[in-house]
């Protein structure tokens, strides 16, 4: 089960945009994915909403990084296919 920052009930299931808080796994050497339990995310309908989050999000704010570096990605889910909008990695 993904934890959520927040969901908004109204989403559209065929066009959203989706910010994402993924760990490093160090025993893949990645970051895990967006499906994976440890994941945090957070759905948007409005891209600017979208994007003021993924700009205020900072290191301390991620509890799930337990002191390892985290990526951030910022995600337009259209008609089930996901379009990588911006991504950035925050370190400790």
């Amino acid at each position: 089960m993904n934890a959520t920052l927040e969901t908004d009930n109204n989403i559209t299931t065929d066009d959203y945009f989706l910010l994402a808080i993924l760990k490093w796994d160090d025993k893949s050497n990645d970051y895990l994915p967006v499906n994976d339990p440890s994941t945090v995310t957070q759905t948007f309908t409005e891209f600017s909403d979208a994007e003021n989050a993924y700009f205020s999000t900072d290191y301390a704010s991620c509890s799930n990084s337990q002191g390892k570096d985290i990526k951030i990605e910022l995600i337009h889910m259209r008609f089930g296919s996901a379009h990588i909008v911006r991504n950035q990695i925050l370190f400790p």
